[in-house]
């Protein structure tokens, strides 16, 4: 019953085909709530600066994902069947039923957010086609969350250290990630994170800087290592008819619009991967007073312990999951962006 009446509430108004540009109001899903990205930039986008710019004939609404209680793979199917038109997904939530939404992002692949672009760049095509075929989607835009890194309330000194420790996770390609550098991945959710650090369930884990310094994990946590795992890739997804029932103009308009509010999720991310860090370890914080965690220091034998732990376990239990066929898009897009090869898994 409750998926109906989501379906009711969601429905968009399509346009009237009788003018040239007529109006037309949208309900959309949006990221995650709590988040600076939609609070300050997809909720402003969608109830504001839409109709702004289009001089009051293209209005939206929006809310977060995260408010209707559903997973990221139900998201896709409402938006599949048309319940609703405009929705964003992120990748890392459907990778265990599409393990080709993890390919732009494994675990240990893009240290920096221009990798990650050039890795999203390279395998787009492909999630565009994967998407059309198996959904009727179309992939409208990708976007990033702030960079995930580990938190300890235990001395650390290095990557190496992690040897042996349970580390919260919050996938099983992070627990892959783990278990590459020794250590035992424990799966808990972001509302259990902190009580888990506290209690020892776990001694390290895995979350972005940004939004552990606003949970307070620097009340539960007593080191930082800043080296990327990974970011956290989320999709606009369209219902594809619908999107192609809409007036060429107003597609051109919409397309042009998103392309504007990704370059500002972009340059989000980056900011609020540097001042998470910052904020965490005693810098310039604007989000609040700053805590004092201790940074632990980057180092070469870091970089090649990352990239042991991609080409040892993330990458191998990656192709198992998505198969021969899925594993030669990849060596073809983004292993040839990067001079690496990943063979097919059994």
């Amino acid at each position: 019953m409750r998926y109906w009446l989501l379906g009711l509430l969601l429905l968009a108004a399509l346009p009237a085909r009788s003018q040239e540009h007529p109006p037309l109001h949208l309900k959309v899903v949006g990221g995650l709530g709590a988040t600076v990205q939609f609070k300050n930039y997809e909720e402003p986008f969608w109830s504001k600066q839409l109709a702004e710019r289009s001089g009051g004939k293209i209005t939206a609404e929006v809310t977060p994902w995260d408010q209707f209680g559903i997973k990221g793979n139900e998201l896709l199917q409402f938006t599949r069947l048309g319940a609703i038109v405009i929705s964003t997904v992120s990748l890392s939530q459907i990778a265990s039923e599409d393990p080709e939404a993890a390919a732009v992002d494994l675990a240990g692949l893009n240290p920096d957010i221009p990798t990650l672009r050039r890795s999203i760049k390279s395998y787009l095509p492909t999630l565009r086609d994967v998407y059309r075929s198996r959904y009727g989607l179309e992939l409208l835009a990708i976007w990033s969350y702030p960079a995930q890194v580990i938190f300890c309330n235990r001395a650390i000194d290095n990557l190496a250290d992690l040897k042996g420790v349970n580390v919260r996770v919050a996938s099983a390609m992070h627990g892959d990630f783990v278990e590459g550098l020794g250590g035992t991945g424990i799966t808990i959710p972001f509302d259990g994170l902190m009580d888990g650090l506290k209690k020892h369930v776990a001694d390290c884990a895995i979350t972005g800087a940004a939004s552990g310094y606003r949970l307070g994990l620097y009340r539960a946590s007593t080191h930082l290592d800043p080296t990327t795992v990974s970011w956290g890739p989320y999709v606009l997804f369209a219902n594809r008819a619908a999107w192609q029932r809409f007036e060429p103009g107003v597609r051109d308009f919409l397309t042009a619009q998103i392309a504007e509010l990704g370059d500002r999720l972009w340059v989000a991310a980056e900011h609020e991967t540097q001042e998470g860090v910052a904020c965490l370890t005693g810098g310039s914080c604007a989000a609040g007073p700053a805590a004092h965690m201790t940074l632990v220091p980057a180092s070469e034998n870091d970089l090649k312990l990352v990239r042991k732990s991609f080409v040892t376990a993330v990458a191998p239990r990656w192709s198992q999951r998505c198969g021969a066929e899925c594993v030669a898009n990849w060596n073809n897009t983004v292993g040839r962006e990067f001079n690496l090869t990943v063979a097919a898994g059994n």
